[in-house]
């Protein structure tokens, strides 16, 4: 899965994640295939970013590995820690960072 700048999506590239505007109403579903029409629609409603499977765009940085994320991620409550709350959050953080991941590997052709 890899967020994209919108100027990079490209027909035929398949969202990860719905798209949702500022109000919460989904405007495209997981799933679906962009194409020329949609991606500019998104564009004219303002979406700049998109979740697309795979890693389909070079954005001329190197991809983190989940356990750098993870560790970075660790040490940015180092300062916080012991304290419940942050805490709980780093935990909740590591959870969702876990689910993404796992996410990730799954096949395509699983989902629904």
């Amino acid at each position: 899965m890899q967020r994209v700048p919108i100027h990079l999506v490209q027909p035929g590239m398949i969202l990860a994640r719905p798209v949702i505007n500022e109000k919460g109403m989904p405007l495209c579903a997981e799933g679906t295939e962009l194409n020329a029409t949609i991606i500019d629609r998104l564009k004219k409603m303002g979406i700049d970013m998109l979740t697309l499977k795979g890693h389909p765009v070079d954005l001329g940085r190197d991809e983190k590995t989940s356990e750098e994320k993870v560790r970075e991620m660790m040490a940015r409550f180092d300062r916080v820690t012991g304290e419940p709350v942050m805490d709980k959050l780093k935990e909740a953080i590591a959870a969702a960072m876990a689910a993404d991941d796992l996410e990730e590997e799954e096949p395509q052709g699983e989902h629904p």
